[in-house]
């Protein structure tokens, strides 16, 4: 039987991490209005002006004042958002020097750069921000691997356990987690909830999205293909480091139970992801007849996975709620 073990992806993004063009990303994949992979949007948008459009339609038209996004990658997202929703002030917070350098590039002198662990961050932070943007990154933090559900729920009793279970055990009790499915061996996002932890009171609003393990497809959505599972997170293997897919529950959990009010979301809903019948034959057979459709065909098969979650604090989401005054 395995032990429980930390994976971690922070020595490979503090080094001299390769291209990010190794790994299929939503974001990267839809920078380009005029590239392939957009072909299968109902609207040629850049990436973060899609993000923009679906933010303002949750939050409230106004731009917001202070925006960090983690894991910023090339800048892209930022790029984009920030022509199509102009925030007050950016702030980017990224591991490696490399692409926070791509990001100077990218984004000229504005931005703060700040190279730092996001969880160091934001627990530092003395002043709460408007939004924070943290795209596709959560499911690089630390992660446990090898646990054994009878020892968590053991430690979560107050039982004895390692100290890798017993941290882990600690926030299923404290959170009221629910592992009444799960496998006898299991993988627990500790690196994601410790993100929300960070966030709860330095952040007004969160957007945040990843590979989900437990996926919900809208109904409109149901003819992207999905893989199956247990429904707890797996193993991604990539380039010179491993990643892991989220437990959106679970993370749902510990955002109610900080006091966030919490929206969650399919990304297709984000992007404006096409449903005509075109589209769902590609999704469903993989037949294409063309280099443009196979993107297409590989970006739903892609993006099938990922989940997202807004949210906010109390007083913004009365404030922008019409119900709320009525």
């Amino acid at each position: 039987m395995p032990e429980p073990a930390w994976n971690r992806t922070e020595g490979f993004y503090r080094g001299e991490a390769p291209s990010l063009f190794w790994e299929l990303t939503v974001c990267q994949s839809l920078a380009d209005p005029a590239g392939p992979y957009a072909a299968a949007l109902e609207e040629r948008l850049p990436y973060g002006a899609l993000v923009a459009r679906y933010l303002r339609q949750v939050l409230g038209p106004e731009p917001p004042g202070h925006v960090v996004e983690v894991g910023g990658g090339y800048g892209t997202l930022m790029a984009a958002l920030q022509e199509a929703w102009p925030p007050e002030r950016i702030t980017m917070v990224d591991l490696s020097p490399r692409f926070l350098a791509e990001q100077r590039r990218r984004l000229g002198n504005a931005p703060r750069l700040v190279e730092s662990d996001a969880l160091a961050f934001f627990r530092g932070l003395r002043e709460p921000v408007d939004l924070v943007i943290a795209n596709e990154i959560v499911g690089d933090l630390p992660t446990v691997t090898g646990l054994r559900g009878d020892d968590v729920r053991v430690a979560s009793r107050g039982g004895t356990a390692d100290p890798i279970t017993r941290r882990v055990a600690e926030r299923v009790a404290r959170y009221g987690i629910d592992l009444s499915n799960a496998p006898e061996v299991f993988v627990f996002n500790l690196g994601a909830v410790e993100l929300l932890e960070a966030l709860a009171g330095k952040a007004r609003a969160v957007f945040l999205t990843e590979h989900s393990s437990d996926v919900r497809l809208p109904e409109r959505y149901r003819f992207l293909p999905l893989d199956g599972g247990d429904g707890y997170p797996r193993r991604v293997p990539l380039k010179g480091h491993d990643e892991y897919t989220i437990r959106f529950d679970h993370l749902e959990a510990v955002a109610r139970a900080l006091g966030f009010r919490v929206h969650r979301f399919h990304l297709a809903e984000v992007v404006g992801l096409r449903a005509d019948e075109g589209i769902r034959f590609m999704a469903r057979t993989g037949v294409t007849l063309s280099e443009t459709a196979e993107a297409v065909c590989e970006l739903c098969h892609h993006i099938a996975e990922y989940q997202g979650l807004v949210l906010t604090e109390e007083e913004r989401c009365e404030a922008h709620n019409p119900e709320s005054r009525s």
